[in-house]
């Protein structure tokens, strides 16, 4: 069994001193595992839906859960944490089969530690890593237009809606709250998740 603990105090701290002694000697420990925990988005009603996640916003009970065929991107703090969640998302593209397709698309943002600024990997390259910011801006944007719906031809198609579902760090949330703020208009909604990582 794999845990993914963002240590602060309490249970979490205790987990992370206890897993570094059990590293040195042959202790076992016993594990209860519940949820997921906090509220749902109905992701039905929407035509596409991206997730921004920061540190350990990438492994919220309900992500998995709300998004698990949509658009992810995922500002990483370092290589670790991609490592980490590594687990999580193969399952994501293990579920992503519809009408044998493939519409997940993971955009994995790391501030250094890669040889090339882009790096596609997975069995069908639906895993991105970047190094650098990501420019949230745009990616909303490009969310919001609809462009990367595959549309049949000579048929006018109302555009959907976009969920964007977000579980990171204070300052981006502020700034996807802003920018989703600008495309209101078009159909692009807010959902933040109940867990939200610390900045630090």
């Amino acid at each position: 069994m794999e845990l993914l603990v963002q240590p602060r105090r309490g249970l979490s701290a205790d987990l992370i001193r206890h897993a570094s002694v059990a590293t040195e000697t042959s202790v076992s420990y016993m594990a209860l595992s519940t949820g997921p925990h906090g509220t749902t988005e109905d992701v039905s009603k929407y035509e596409n839906a991206l997730l921004i996640a920061s540190g350990f916003g990438i492994a919220a009970n309900r992500l998995v859960s709300t998004l698990c065929s949509y658009s992810c991107e995922h500002p990483a703090n370092e290589p670790d944490m991609t490592s980490a969640a590594q687990g999580l998302l193969n399952d994501l593209l293990d579920d992503d089969i519809i009408d044998d397709g493939y519409i997940l698309n993971v955009s994995i943002y790391v501030r250094n530690g890669l040889a090339h600024n882009k790096v596609p990997f997975g069995e069908h390259e639906t895993f991105c890593l970047y190094q650098g910011t990501p420019n949230y801006e745009s990616i909303v944007s490009l969310e919001a237009s609809g462009d990367q719906i595959e549309r049949l031809p000579n048929i006018r198609e109302e555009r959907g809606r976009t969920l964007v579902v977000v579980s990171a760090g204070d300052d981006i949330r502020d700034h996807i709250r802003e920018i989703v703020r600008e495309y209101f208009h078009q159909g692009v909604h807010l959902s933040e998740l109940e867990y939200q990582p610390n900045d630090g």
